[in-house]
């Protein structure tokens, strides 16, 4: 059922578990998610990015997450991840998704805010829900992931005092933060700032958003969702998982083939979808 992502992320907030918001590439990452949250009876964020619609055009993309979203049994979003315009926002918003994120966070303050104002103004109009980001998410540089920056710049951290005057600002309904956090596969574990997160969460009550979800540490991942964290992003987690299983596959089966391929996608895809529902504790929530 399609469900609006302030929904969820309220209910995550009230009850303190995390949506898993999964990056879908293809018809077989949507299938292989919806699958897993069926099965495990949580709600579900399926989400593209703006760096990825060369290899998955929105436009096409679109009605594939729209039709599994109103077919399944539990509660699912379709989200627009790292909008970085206000362009996009608006062809995600009449392509049909519920809600979107508009990305800012590289820009000075005033200018972050004046933007992500008018795409809330925006969607207001439409009944979508609207993500931002303050602080600056670093990135490893590996994987084909979300880019954003580089690893030095994890430690810009989000400020506590600007992250309550950004929300003022902008009516945003969900805030995407910076604790050290990277985008794509990391090569060490992040050590994430979680004083800087339960002072963050101490100062709004606002549901807030983890990226960069692959390769965080379980500790760190519960920290995360018992102090704030109602959504969390993953993307190369499931990439990685496809990968694997494909090799494994090719490696060892004497006649491979392109339809067996697509049916080891879909079981990788739920594989990793599974693990970080129950990670997240949203298992049993819809």
């Amino acid at each position: 059922m399609y469900v609006p992502f302030k929904e969820l992320l309220t209910d995550a907030h009230k009850r303190k578990y995390a949506v898993g918001a999964f990056n879908c590439l293809s018809i077989e990452n949507v299938m292989g998610a919806i699958q897993a949250a069926e099965e495990l009876r949580s709600p579900l964020i399926i989400q593209l990015a703006e760096v990825q619609f060369p290899y998955s055009p929105m436009e096409l993309m679109a009605p594939v997450y729209i039709k599994a979203a109103e077919k399944a049994s539990v509660p699912v979003t379709v989200h627009l991840d790292h909008g970085q315009s206000f362009d996009t926002c608006a062809r995600a918003i009449k392509a049909g998704f519920q809600s979107v994120m508009f990305d800012g966070a590289a820009l000075p303050f005033e200018e972050n805010v004046r933007i992500t104002s008018q795409v809330v103004q925006m969607a207001r109009s439409f009944g979508v829900d609207v993500e931002a980001e303050l602080g600056k998410v670093g990135d490893t540089g590996i994987g084909a992931g979300e880019s954003t920056g580089d690893a030095s710049s994890a430690d810009v951290f989000t400020d506590v005092e600007e992250s309550a005057e950004f929300i003022a600002l902008t009516g945003i309904d969900a805030l995407a933060i910076a604790i050290g956090n990277l985008h794509g596969k990391y090569v060490a574990t992040p050590q994430l700032n979680i004083t800087r997160l339960k002072e963050i969460n101490k100062r709004n009550n606002m549901p807030l958003v983890l990226h960069g979800g692959s390769g965080t540490s379980v500790e760190d991942f519960k920290s995360c969702i018992h102090n704030g964290i109602c959504k969390i992003n993953v993307a190369t987690a499931i990439q990685i998982g496809i990968t694997n299983k494909l090799k494994t596959y090719m490696e060892t089966d004497p006649h491979p083939n392109y339809i067996d391929m697509k049916y080891k996608m879909i079981e990788a895809s739920k594989e990793v979808v599974m693990e970080h529902m129950l990670l997240f504790e949203s298992d049993g929530k819809a």
